[in-house]
């Protein structure tokens, strides 16, 4: 039987979505405090996150015997492990002191789950398990567990059903990708579905659900089916088998006929069958359960066929993509040259290093810095000798080892307030453009030249791997000055020319070491026999990638809607229209006193002593002499004459 310490040091980071933990507070009765994970176990009861960034990858049931004992517990784990044996689940389990449980199901490597995906599935266990309690996996912010090893409440430890290497590879080979589709198969989760209702206003998730199922279904009405690559070659489990043949139902399983049948046609489409391909094997005596659970509908066909297509739909869109298929295996190669952005990135980076040497975000700057070089050497312009790149925040969180949006976004912004930064805002993003960054010299650098010597190339410039959000980014600097030296250097070297710690630099390489990517000869670091590509394969990186594609051009789209409805709606402000003259006084109504006193007050103004047009024949000479002169002629009397006449 393995120590309590060494099931801590072994499971607990495994187990761990972040690299921190709670510790329980006796008076609070809860877990309060929060620190970061040490291989040291504490002295009270430690729990780990389960959730990174909103995103799950084991799944967590806590089994509680306060209310209902200890043998119910037994009893309902028994069955979980059971269902999960059925749908390729492969679990971890603990028991307290008190009698309550733990089973831990890891997900396939690259696959996780939110909490909005697991709570239908969720409602399902916690139907039919009275003792399992599902608030751990419905907060994605305080979500955590307590991991075998760890201290219990009432004394003691948490005790691991099995032996430590059977847990280890479990936590390391994870279950099928299904298994969480399947298990709410089983259940009967198809039945419980949201029916897709197409409102007019969409969301982010109607596209991605729209897109995601039209790529994973071929064919069309009753002869649609689930791509080939997403199908399930075992059989059904044997109560679905049994309820399709007899009609019995399994009462542990399924609260009604409804959930059994719906199950019976989720396992058919899961097979790929098409709506056609169910209703022929209602006539076959395999299918005489449903063919009875059916007969009440007026329709039963049409009721089936509209079974079929919910179940489809549902299958399309809650099923992982297969993480490990052979056709999807990423293949991170190529890259661009330029020797102009080549030397700002060069410069940007030793920049950053010196910035950042002590700040937690260092890694995420430098993986930025990556992303918008690869994006002016790939998709930018030169404009006086300057790169100039137009990137949106997902473009280049794609490009910078798939960091999260929120980084990216919170990165640039740092970046741009950074006086003497390299890189600097020269137009901000409207509608669908995105921001413009022109990549200048760090202050204090001389302006950004290519190499004078034709016989040096530039250095490739490339996104950054995906591997690294798995391995972690901090370990990127490292492993690239390591591929990039003439020559093995020592680690002392190593952490010299990167600026980073002593203690936190050898942790680094010793991780980089242990996953394969370094390796020590006579004191001297080379390049190791792991490659990135196979570390991306292993985690399911490929499809981690696609998913983002997906929900990125899914964002984008909704995007573009808003945008155009706003355009739409926008009515220009019509000009003001005078319907009636300013009547400052009609002679008929009583005058107005005010208006009067206020042109008085500045009557002296207008006196014939301040106006030289105040007389009528003074103004009337000003505008027209000859006129003027013509009326006074006309009006002069009889036999009068006039000077010169």
């Amino acid at each position: 039987m393995s120590t309590p310490d060494a099931m801590w040091r072994r499971l607990a980071p495994m187990l761990a979505a972040r690299r921190s933990m709670r510790l329980y507070d006796a008076a609070a009765r809860s877990f309060t405090s929060s620190r970061a994970l040490t291989n040291k176990r504490p002295l009270v009861p430690a729990a780990v996150p389960l959730f990174a960034h909103g995103r799950a990858r084991v799944l967590a049931l806590d089994f509680d015997a306060k209310i209902h004992g200890a043998a119910a517990v037994e009893a309902d784990v028994a069955r979980v492990l059971g269902w999960l044996e059925e749908t390729g689940g492969r679990a971890v389990v603990d028991v307290s002191t008190s009698g309550g449980r733990h089973i831990l199901v890891p997900l396939a490597p690259g696959v996780t789950v939110g909490v909005a995906e697991l709570r239908p599935l969720l409602n399902l266990l916690a139907a039919r398990l009275p003792t399992l309690d599902i608030v751990p996996m419905t907060n994605a912010t305080t979500g955590c567990i307590t991991v075998p090893g760890s201290a219990c409440r009432e004394g003691g430890h948490r005790h691991l059903i099995g032996n430590l290497a059977t847990a280890t590879d479990i936590l390391t080979v994870g279950s099928e990708p299904a298994v969480l589709t399947r298990l709410a198969a089983l259940l009967g989760g198809p039945s419980h579905a949201r029916p897709h209702t197409g409102a007019a206003v969409r969301t982010v998730d109607d596209e991605i659900r729209d897109t995601t199922v039209a790529e994973r279904v071929t064919g069309t009405g009753r002869a649609a089916r689930l791509h080939s690559r997403l199908c399930r070659t075992t059989p059904p489990p044997a109560a679905v088998r049994a309820f399709a043949a007899t009609g019995r139902l399994d009462r542990s399983r399924w609260a009604s006929r409804s959930e059994a049948r719906q199950s019976v046609i989720a396992h058919a489409v899961l097979s790929g069958a098409t709506a056609d391909d169910i209703t022929a094997r209602l006539d076959t005596h395999e299918w005489a359960g449903v063919r009875d659970a059916y007969a009440h509908y007026r329709d039963p066909l049409g009721a089936v066929r509209r079974d079929t297509a919910r179940a489809l739909g549902w299958a399309a869109s809650s099923l992982p993509e297969p993480v490990r298929h052979t056709g999807h295996k990423l293949k991170h190669t190529g890259g661009t040259t330029d020797p102009v952005v080549a030397m700002w990135l060069a410069s940007a980076q030793d920049w950053a290093g010196r910035e950042y040497v002590s700040r937690r975000d260092r890694w995420s700057t430098h993986a930025v810095l990556q992303a918008l070089a690869w994006g002016a050497a790939t998709a930018g312009e030169v404009i006086e000798g300057v790169p100039v790149v137009a990137l949106g925040g997902r473009s280049l969180s794609t490009a910078a080892g798939l960091l999260p949006e929120t980084t990216v976004w919170s990165a640039l912004a740092r970046l741009r307030d950074i006086p003497g930064s390299p890189v600097l805002l020269i137009d901000r993003g409207v509608g669908q453009n995105a921001d413009r960054y022109a990549l200048v010299p760090p202050r204090g650098e001389a302006p950004i030249h290519g190499h004078s010597d034709p016989k040096i190339g530039a250095p490739t410039i490339d996104s950054v791997h995906p591997a690294w959000s798995v391995i972690g980014y901090r370990h990127r600097i490292l492993y690239e000055t390591v591929a990039a030296a003439d020559r093995p250097m020592t680690v002392d070297t190593l952490l010299q020319q990167v600026r980073i710690g002593r203690s936190s630099g050898y942790d680094t390489v010793l991780d980089l070491r242990t996953a394969g990517l370094l390796t020590v000869t006579d004191g001297h670091l080379q390049l190791g026999d792991a490659d990135l590509d196979d570390i991306a394969h292993h985690n399911g990186l490929a499809a981690a990638l696609r998913s983002r594609t997906v929900r990125h051009r899914a964002e984008r789209v909704i995007w573009r809607q808003w945008l155009a409805e706003r355009d739409a709606q926008r009515i220009p402000t019509p000009p003001p229209v005078f319907t009636a003259a300013v009547i400052v006084d009609d002679g008929i109504a009583p005058p107005d006193e005010g208006l009067w006193d206020s042109i008085m007050a500045d009557e002296p103004r207008y006196r014939p002593d301040y106006d030289p047009y105040a007389s009528l024949s003074t103004l009337l000479d000003a505008i027209d002499p000859a006129t003027t002169a013509a009326k006074q002629r006309n009006t002069a009397p009889m036999g009068s004459t006039t000077l010169g006449a």
